[in-house]
């Protein structure tokens, strides 16, 4: 019975009255009790990094839906789609339930929780290793990651963007963002907000509602700066700035800001040399507030917890020494590694060049990796500890696998976008799966280095009593722009991001809300369309020397130069296919 249907109802111990509209008023039902056990649980989202409150109902043991929370300051009542619904992949028939250790005929075999720990603390002993931790890990997590590089490995070899990236990122995130404060409200009180290689409806959806609704409001002024219009700004009847691919960053110099401004600026930055530079020179010169956007819900506490080649927890820079003593001091240790480490596509070429022996490999999928092929055979060479929720291509590879806890079996924290932590319990009460950080600490204690971090509460109390660096950030380095591009004849510049509903691992097993995804496309402006005779429907063929797609066209507002495809989505996988997704030449024929 649901309070809005069209009647109201009376209860008295067993016996519900109805008094519906019409000729059954006053009839009289009895009905037999039953316990209906759901168990509503405080939430974060783990899809991106607005930062969502959420709740999840469970029942039985099983997650039930989640829904929007009521937090004012973020999300207020919002959730998209994604956030609702793509759960699903926690209960899938692919999850890990057992570890598992790849025995003398190379097979991946079921084994015991004792035996594997042993295989795996056997296999990083003594040996060069490093750890990619991907953008997934809760801040409790993360921070497990970076004690561990740096306490049973003796390394900063460790890097979470496990992704397309540049050093040009790495200076920014250490010298900028870590320890930064940028907040919804700011948006709220912006008189202009400019989008940098973001596209707010599909990679971060709450801010886009939040810009939504000061525009509508407001009348807030939106400006892109990109290659391709999008359903987004033209909800926003945002000023479309239109460049070629790769030459985003001398756009940026003829903007006007004032300090009531808001720069937004996307992880796909890194994709186009001197973006990001250039974006934190136009905040120093305008005094804009200046905010970071990742893609994935645990960037930016991975950044703050240190698992990063960069910084220590806090934001303590590695090649500080008084940082490093630091420490050293809290963590009980007489010396920490003090060369700043490798990212997570180096730590792959060191492999291959045999600098490196083992990788420990936390929720990371092969397909987000820059030369995916390459990432395939460092895996095959190396020994791989994987900590991972679900069968995958890491997986496949490993010589351990280590099955961790969903977001819903387990306590812990995210910090979002804004740099606030966002706080969550366990909605799985009964869950036998773990943490990451007390499987690390198990293992390190199994290799004899202890993290003595046992448990999720202990992680978080030591990070919070560490506190952030109060002194001299990590240096700002400038890097100029890079040369434009040219094409000719049926050449184009590429350029993709991720849409909201994709090829996601965490939208594993829920078919009708992929149902719903946009279709897969490639756009092309109105000249290109003609050049080459075709029209929106046609198949389109882009291709380069690495292999080929073929998609249907629409032809769109985008810049002449460029040609856009989705970068993870059915049929179109650039990364994978082309190793290519920003500002490289691909040639494009009708199919």
């Amino acid at each position: 019975i649901y309070e809005n249907d069209p009647f109201k109802s009376y209860f008295s111990g067993n016996t519900i009255q109805i008094c519906p509209v019409g000729a059954l008023t006053g009839a009289s039902y009895r009905f037999r009790a039953r316990p209906f056990d759901l168990v509503s649980t405080p939430s974060a989202c783990e899809h991106c990094a607005s930062g969502c409150d959420m709740r999840t109902d469970v029942r039985r043991g099983k997650t039930l839906r989640r829904l929007a929370g009521d937090d004012p300051a973020v999300s207020e009542e919002w959730n998209c789609d994604k956030g609702r619904w793509a759960f699903k992949y926690i209960t899938s028939q692919n999850r890990l339930t057992q570890p598992l250790v790849r025995n003398t005929d190379g097979e991946l075999v079921a084994a015991s929780w004792p035996e594997a720990l042993a295989a795996a603390a056997a296999g990083l002993v003594g040996k060069r290793a490093g750890v990619i931790v991907g953008g997934r890990p809760t801040l409790e997590d993360a921070y497990g990651y970076a004690k561990f590089a740096r306490i049973a490995l003796n390394t900063n070899d460790i890097d979470f963007r496990a992704r397309v990236t540049s050093d040009e990122e790495a200076h920014f995130l250490s010298s900028h963002v870590v320890g930064s404060t940028v907040e919804y409200r700011d948006i709220d009180r912006a008189d202009h907000v400019l989008l940098v290689a973001f596209e707010p409806e599909e990679e971060s959806p709450i801010v886009f509602l939040r810009l939504n609704k000061n525009f509508k409001k407001r009348g807030l002024i939106v400006t892109s700066v990109a290659s391709k219009a999008s359903i987004a700004m033209d909800k926003l009847k945002a000023r479309f700035i239109k460049v070629a691919p790769g030459n985003e960053a001398q756009a940026l110099a003829s903007i006007e800001l004032t300090a009531k401004s808001v720069i937004l600026v996307g992880e796909r930055a890194s994709e186009s040399a001197g973006l990001l530079s250039a974006a934190h020179a136009l905040a120093q010169k305008t005094g804009a507030k200046l905010a970071w956007i990742p893609r994935r819900a645990g960037e930016r506490g991975a950044l703050e917890a240190g698992a990063f080649s960069h910084l220590l927890p806090g934001g303590r820079p590695i090649s500080d020494s008084s940082a490093r003593v630091d420490m050293a001091a809290a963590w009980g240790v007489s010396t920490l590694p003090s060369t700043p480490g490798r990212s997570a596509s180096a730590m792959i070429e060191a492999v291959h060049s045999n600098e490196l022996d083992a990788l420990v490999v936390g929720g990371v999928d092969i397909a987000d990796m820059p030369h995916s092929a390459r990432t395939t055979e460092a895996l095959k060479k190396a020994f791989v500890v994987s900590l991972e929720i679900s069968h995958s291509s890491v997986t496949e590879l490993a010589d351990v696998v280590l099955p961790v806890a969903a977001v819903t079996e387990k306590y812990g924290s995210y910090i979002n976008w804004e740099g606030r932590q966002r706080s969550f319990a366990a909605a799985v009460a009964d869950s036998l799966n773990r943490s990451d950080v007390r499987i690390l600490s198990v293992l390190a204690d199994a290799m004899g280095q202890s993290i003595m971090l046992g448990t999720v509460t202990a992680a978080a109390r030591e990070f919070a009593q560490l506190g952030k660096w109060e002194g001299a950030r990590a240096s700002h380095v400038q890097v100029q722009p890079g040369s434009p591009v040219k094409v000719s004849g049926d050449q184009a510049i590429i350029t993709s991001w991720r849409r909201l509903l994709d090829e996601g691992s965490l939208q594993v097993g829920e078919d009708n809300l992929a149902g719903t995804r946009r279709p897969t496309i490639a756009v092309i402006s109105p000249s290109r369309a003609q050049s080459i005779g075709v029209s929106s429907g046609d198949r389109l063929r882009i291709s380069n020397k690495q292999g080929s797609i073929t998609l249907p066209a629409l032809v769109e507002d985008i810049h002449d130069d460029a040609i856009w495809l989705p970068r993870n989505s059915i049929g179109s996988t650039p990364l994978q296919t082309l190793n290519a997704v920003h500002g490289e030449l691909v040639t494009v024929v009708k199919a």
